[in-house]
């Protein structure tokens, strides 16, 4: 398996300009698309991506982030169109069985191992990518010691957790699984307003399927065309 590619350093976001930017967007499934059709344009902040969690909100997200080629229409992302080009700007995060966590391993042994894999990438000292990137996934929510088995996280936890490891490669963009993975309201609500920490200087996607309520931070809500069903 390859290495991902590492990114340009100190590399300044656009404040108003469209940093993903999608036409005609379609991604066909076995026996009818996905989605299709699907025209956007995310800048920087905070963007929720509204429609039924499943497949086609998994396959949406992933395809914005260079994970899936489209089967029509493009997507760019900093005007790069390539799906491995697009890989080199988009971290993703908390997607079921691409970035699992495996619940017989300790904290530390899983930001541990993300550390050794982007080490010849990014030359910073280990000790300063932990804390950092826990710090800002996180913020003021207790965050799991190093020695807690991931089987014993709540799903808040092991969903903050997720997005910690992605951090780690600094990319300017965070995809974000279907929020529904959270499923009490009230921490549902805590992992929003982390997003919104997150994107004050990145941006940030989210899968949603309902929506994020008054209290969320400043957002943009995206409600693409969906043909068929999950």
């Amino acid at each position: 398996m390859s290495r991902p590619t590492a990114v340009p350093p100190q590399l300044v976001l656009p404040e108003s300009e469209a940093i993903i930017v999608s036409r005609g967007l379609t991604v066909d499934g076995e026996h009818a698309p996905l989605f299709s059709e699907v025209d956007m344009d995310l800048g920087p902040g905070l963007h929720a991506v509204h429609m039924p969690g499943g497949h086609s909100q998994k396959a949406l997200l992933l395809t914005l982030a260079g994970r899936l080629k489209p089967s029509a229409g493009t997507v760019a992302v900093f005007g790069e169109t390539a799906p491995r080009a697009i890989r080199t700007h988009c971290a993703i995060a908390a997607f079921g069985d691409i970035d699992d966590l495996d619940e017989a391993v300790t904290v530390g042994t899983v930001v541990t191992e993300q550390r050794r894999w982007l080490a010849p990438l990014f030359r910073r000292s280990s000790a300063d990518v932990d804390r950092d990137v826990l710090a800002l996934a996180f913020g003021d929510i207790e965050r799991p010691k190093p020695t807690d088995y991931i089987g014993d996280l709540g799903d808040l936890e092991t969903f903050l957790l997720q997005i910690a490891l992605a951090l780690c490669s600094d990319r300017p963009v965070l995809v974000v699984g279907d929020l529904e993975q959270v499923r009490d309201n009230a921490r549902r609500a805590q992992a929003v307003q982390r997003l919104g920490a997150i994107a004050a200087d990145r941006l940030v996607v989210v899968g949603v399927t309902n929506s994020l309520g008054d209290q969320a931070p400043e957002h943009e809500v995206h409600i693409p065309n969906i043909a068929g069903k999950d």
